[in-house]
């Protein structure tokens, strides 16, 4: 990551900013972020539903009343419905793999009950999710499971392990026939970062260039609103162990948040103008504004992206869509 500007591959397409608002979220805007400019229209597919987790063009989204989930394909409209899901909670982590073409539906929907530590998955097509529960030994506290990402194809996730001294530990989930396989990654384990100043944290996996890395967000003030920073790592697969990166050089980070709880991450290889290099760029529950963070500065700057939308009732979130698809979603929002 460090030291370089020029990434193995560059993504197609930077992420839109979404924002759903309205009295039952019927209203969606996309802003582009290069230029600061926004299309608002009302997608039916997307009315009175949030928006779990993305992958390329294709969205999970849940019902706000019923619960019920799909899939939403944006580029064409496309909805796939998916098994209900009783015990699932605004607080679950929810992981989406690619399909191998647009039009095979051969992906994997996962959502994590971070408390309990269990995972549920399915396919298109299956009758209801199947679950299993991670199980790792641990004597001194609690085990709760705090971030997720998909990287080559396998599910990596944090566990945080609660005692006299929080720690963080990598695993691996891939499938193996049916059920799933647990593999731990890390050799050393990463202290938790404990200061007073610092109430709160929201923890993110991303890949980014090549790289794993994990991202703590530290958050402090009244109601934990204000960004004291953030920690960068980077996993170093050949010595199992976690390494600080202080540059991410010409990339650029998108963090997505709701309810307290990271929702996911984005990065991509910032070619365009308008998009600012070694840069996260942040979202607030219940807060319209965009947020930058400057990696080798650590200053913080904001905008207003969209004026329009409402003050209290807007969510949020970075959705990756092909340019042409964008454009000819915006001409059906315009």
């Amino acid at each position: 990551m460090e030291g370089t500007n020029h990434p193995p591959h560059i993504p197609l397409s930077y992420p839109w900013l979404i924002i759903c608002d309205g009295k039952d979220q019927e209203r969606q805007t996309f802003v582009d972020i290069s230029n600061n400019k926004f299309n608002t229209g009302t997608i039916s597919e997307m009315r009175n539903k949030a928006i779990c987790t993305s992958t390329r063009e294709w969205l999970v989204l849940k019902d706000l009343g019923s619960k019920d989930l799909c899939l939403l394909n944006l580029t064409t409209k496309e909805v796939v419905q998916l098994p209900r899901l009783d015990t699932i909670t605004d607080y679950d982590i929810c992981v989406l793999s690619s399909p191998s073409s647009e039009s095979k539906h051969d992906f994997h929907v996962m959502f994590i009950d971070h408390s309990r530590c269990k995972f549920y998955f399915c396919q298109p097509g299956d009758m209801k999710f199947r679950e299993q529960m991670f199980e790792f030994h641990w004597e001194n506290g609690k085990t709760t499971i705090c971030a997720a990402t998909l990287f080559g194809e396998k599910v990596y996730f944090l566990a945080w392990f609660s005692g006299q001294s929080p720690i963080y530990e990598l695993f691996c989930a891939e499938f193996v026939g049916s059920n799933l396989h647990f593999t731990k990654i890390t050799r050393e384990n990463l202290p938790s970062p404990t200061t007073p100043e610092i109430n709160f944290i929201n923890d993110y996996l991303v890949e980014c260039g090549g790289e794993l890395l994990f991202i703590h967000k530290m958050c402090g003030g009244w109601e934990a609103n204000t960004l004291l920073g953030f920690l960068l790592f980077r996993m170093d697969f050949s010595s199992q162990v976690w390494v600080q990166v202080s540059n991410i050089g010409g990339w650029t980070i998108f963090l997505s948040k709701h309810l307290n709880v990271g929702r996911k991450a984005i990065s991509c290889f910032a070619a365009e103008k308008g998009i600012r290099q070694n840069s996260i760029y942040f979202t607030k529950c219940f807060d319209r504004f965009l947020y930058v963070f400057d990696v080798e500065d650590h200053s913080i700057s904001n905008s207003l992206p969209c004026p329009i939308v409402s003050k209290h009732h807007s969510q949020l979130d970075w959705v990756m869509i092909p340019t042409i698809s964008v454009s000819e979603l915006c001409y059906d929002l315009a």
